[in-house]
């Protein structure tokens, strides 16, 4: 697509997806031309203020579908918000994806379906990946790790304080969640979220870690270089990496991160 282009309305439609009981909300950037087009699910983080719309536009202009999702109590999407729900909400959108009439009507290609999150939306893609063979290719930007949040608890229990600021502050804006119901639920699934132990589910995947060297909230230390080098070694042969430097939110890099992102996908989907 010519850049500056501008994108007519009928480019970005609302769509109403079924999840669980609840219907989610979603923002369905549409890619210019017939297609079928490659498409992307892109997952904001906790509790979503940078919602990433930015980079939807972006990639969009480069000839991608973009499906942005609000989980379920987030954002206008109806029911309670849980980290389990999220995880049941993009598995559902995915699905939702492949409906022959929703994929002919939105010029989606069923077959290159590709997942990109940020920071717990970063922790979604790389956990449904883990579970859905048909997501060849996800990326996961500075993304969280609960499996370590647990394990750093228990370790010092002075940094429970910090968690459950944040989980408070989040849970704000969030219908049905609460410190304590997401406490709960990350330490009795630790196993499960920790995205370590997903390599052996990845190896044959096309992988994007990226990181920002002046990350305060997921550092880069702790949460990205672990992982890169634990997929390494598990033999994942399909993976790249990409350090920035700039805070969490890639605030004055985006434009570059947006381009980052549609060369990977040139490559892997």
């Amino acid at each position: 697509m010519e850049k500056g282009k501008q994108i007519n309305n009928s480019m970005l439609k609302l769509l109403k997806i079924p999840s669980g009981d609840d219907i989610i909300v979603g923002r369905m950037y549409l890619a210019e031309g017939e297609g079928p087009h490659g498409t992307v699910v892109l997952l904001h983080g906790f509790p979503g203020g940078m919602m990433n719309l930015d980079l939807a536009s972006e990639l969009q202009q480069e000839g991608w579908n973009v499906l942005v999702i609000n989980y379920r109590g987030a954002w206008g999407s109806q029911g309670s918000f849980s980290f389990s729900h999220s995880i049941e909400d993009v598995r559902s959108a995915l699905q939702y994806l492949k409906e022959s009439d929703v994929a002919k009507e939105n010029h989606i290609d069923p077959n290159r379906i590709g997942l990109i999150g940020h920071s717990f939306g970063g922790f979604l893609a790389l956990k449904v990946a883990s579970m859905e063979p048909s997501i060849l290719a996800v990326a996961s930007l500075s993304g969280a790790n609960f499996g370590l949040f647990a394990q750093m608890v228990e370790q010092d229990p002075s940094f429970e304080a910090q968690i459950r600021e944040v989980l408070k502050e989040g849970a704000f804006f969030l219908n049905g969640a609460s410190v304590e119901s997401i406490m709960e639920e990350v330490r009795f699934n630790q196993n499960e979220w920790n995205t370590f132990l997903f390599a052996p589910l990845l190896l044959e995947r096309k992988i994007l870690l990226t990181a920002a060297d002046l990350d305060e909230e997921l550092p880069k230390v702790f949460f990205h270089d672990p992982l890169v080098e634990i997929l390494k070694q598990a033999g994942a042969n399909h993976l790249q990496s990409k350090v920035f430097e700039t805070d969490h939110h890639y605030l004055n890099h985006r434009k570059e991160l947006a381009q980052t992102l549609h060369n990977w996908l040139l490559e892997v989907l």
